[in-house]
C-alpha cells in the first residue's frame, strides 16, 4: 500500500514534456484526442460522451454494452430537480461540432424541460501527457437558476479507488468498505446484490487504480456548503453485481442570471501504475484550492490552461 501511495504521489507531482497532435476526426461522429502514449475518444454524434480513455492499448473506463454502463458523461446537478432517466440533451442528443483542430468544442442542444444548454470543451496538455474537459452551462430561461456541474466516469467493477477526505465524510457510514490510510480512503471493488452509492467531502482529486493503470482526476476543491443540496464533491456509485462502478465528481452550487454560464474543469491523466507519473503543473500540494471564484472560466491558452491547472479567471461570462 505505501508503494501505490508513492505512485499516487508521483502522478501528482511528476514532469513531461510532449508535443501536442491535432484532434483526429472518426468515423460516425467520433474524434479522437492523442497526447503522448495517451488517447480518448470523444462521441459528438452521441451526448458528447466520452467512449475511450486509453494508455498506448490499455482502457480505463467501462466498455459494457448497455445503457447508463460505458464512457463517460455529464450531467447538471441536484438530480432531485430531473430524477431519472439523465436528460436526453446533455446526455444522448447530437452535439454540433463548433471547432476540432488543436482543441474539440461541442455545443448541446437547449434541454426544452430545463432550458440549460452544455457545452464542452477537449485540449490536451503536454507538458504533462493530460487531458483537458472544460464544461459549461449556459441558464438560457428567463428566470434565475442555481445548478452545479456533474461528471461521471464509469469504470470496470475492480482495482481500487482512492481519494483524500476525512473517513466520517464518507457517507452512508459502512456503505463500502472503505478503509484509511494516512487520511486517504481507498475502496477495493467489491460486489453487492443491491447498487450503493456514497458521498464523501473530497479534496479535489480522485484515483482509480487497475489492471496496472492509474487514471486520476483533478477539479475544483470545494469548500463546506459550496456543493448542490443533497450532493457532494466526490460519489462512488457501484452497481449491482460484479459490472460497474461510476466515478462521479461535482462543481460548485452556482446561481445564473438569464444568459449567464459557468465553466468547470477536470483534468483527466492516465499512467501505468508502476511507472513515472506525469505532474500537475500549478497545482500545489494535494488539497490546496485552484486560485479564483467558483464557476469562472480560465484564461489564456486553448482549453484555458496556461502553465497547468487553471487559475478560474473572469466572472461568468454572458
Amino acid at each position: 500500500m505505501k508503494t501505490l501511495i508513492t505512485a499516487v504521489t508521483a502522478l501528482l507531482f511528476g514532469c513531461a514534456t510532449l508535443f501536442a497532435a491535432p484532434i483526429e476526426p472518426l468515423e460516425d461522429g467520433q474524434y479522437k484526442l492523442t497526447v503522448g502514449d495517451v488517447s480518448m475518444v470523444v462521441d459528438a454524434a452521441h451526448g458528447g460522451k466520452i467512449l475511450s480513455f486509453k494508455y498506448g492499448d490499455m482502457e480505463a473506463i467501462s466498455q459494457i454494452e448497455m445503457p447508463n454502463a460505458f464512457g463517460s458523461t455529464f450531467w447538471t446537478s441536484p438530480q432531485k430537480e430531473w430524477n431519472w432517466p439523465p436528460v436526453p440533451e446533455y446526455d444522448t442528443m447530437p452535439y454540433t461540432v463548433v471547432e476540432s483542430g488543436n482543441v474539440l468544442r461541442l455545443q448541446g442542444p437547449v434541454s426544452e424541460r430545463f432550458k440549460y444548454r452544455i457545452n464542452k470543451e477537449f485540449a490536451t496538455d503536454p507538458s504533462d501527457n493530460s487531458i483537458l474537459v472544460t464544461y459549461t452551462i449556459t441558464n438560457e430561461a428567463d428566470t434565475e437558476r442555481s445548478v452545479a456541474p456533474w461528471e461521471i466516469t464509469r469504470v470496470p467493477n475492480a482495482g481500487m479507488v482512492i481519494f483524500q477526505a476525512p473517513f466520517e465524510s464518507i457517507t452512508p457510514a459502512g456503505l463500502l468498505p472503505f478503509k484509511e490510510v494516512n487520511g486517504i480512503a481507498i475502496y477495493e471493488a467489491d460486489a453487492a446484490p443491491q447498487n450503493r452509492k456514497v458521498n464523501a467531502n473530497g479534496k479535489g482529486w480522485y484515483t482509480f487504480v487497475n489492471h496496472g493503470l492509474m487514471l486520476m482526476k483533478r477539479f475544483q476543491d470545494l469548500e463546506e456548503g459550496e456543493e448542490a443540496p443533497g450532493e457532494a464533491e466526490i460519489q462512488v456509485y457501484v452497481n449491482v453485481g460484479k459490472t460497474f462502478m461510476e466515478l462521479e465528481c461535482q462543481g460548485p452550487y452556482t446561481t445564473l442570471k438569464p444568459g449567464e454560464s459557468l465553466h468547470w474543469t477536470v483534468k483527466w491523466n492516465l499512467v501505468p501504475q508502476a511507472g513515472p507519473g506525469p505532474g500537475m503543473p500549478g497545482m500545489g500540494a494535494p488539497g490546496q484550492r485552484p486560485q479564483g471564484a467558483p464557476g469562472q472560466r480560465p484564461q489564456g491558452a486553448p482549453g484555458g490552461f496556461p502553465g497547468g491547472f487553471p487559475g478560474m479567471g473572469q466572472g461568468r461570462q454572458q
